[in-house]
């Protein structure tokens, strides 16, 4: 990333449905969540939004939680430290090294998906 500079990114994960963007490591070393904007934090925000109104999934209100949190108060988007601090995420790293604006995509309640399952996760994150 540092050779080749990217201005967006989207890292995908699987086991909850929501985007996250950064910063993901709290500022106060203790504290395991804590809101920490970064000064694009409109511009994550967007983003973010952007891609959980686009996914299926997440927009859907029938929808059931995945496992403990619900993100849908926060339209299935969270800044990620609020979430659960992550120290050395790709998100920060990119933001702050490369200047890349990175979300994280948790695409599925299911972080190992079935092959049978495969075609409505498509479905769901298609657009």
């Amino acid at each position: 990333m540092q050779r080749y500079p990217f201005v967006l990114s989207a890292n995908l994960h699987g086991g909850e449905l929501v985007v996250t963007y950064p910063f993901d490591m709290s500022r106060t070393y203790w504290k395991a969540r804590e809101l920490t904007p970064t000064p694009d934090d409109g511009v994550f925000r967007w983003l973010a939004t952007v891609y959980a109104t686009a996914n299926l999934a997440m927009a859907s209100g029938e929808r059931r939680r995945c496992h403990y949190d619900d993100f849908t108060p926060f339209g299935n988007i969270i800044n990620g430290a609020d979430w659960h601090t992550v120290a050395g995420s790709m998100n920060d790293f990119s933001y702050l090294h490369t200047n890349c604006f990175e979300i994280t995509v948790e695409l599925s309640c299911d972080k190992f998906p079935h092959a049978s399952e495969l075609p409505e996760e498509w479905e769901n994150n298609r657009e």
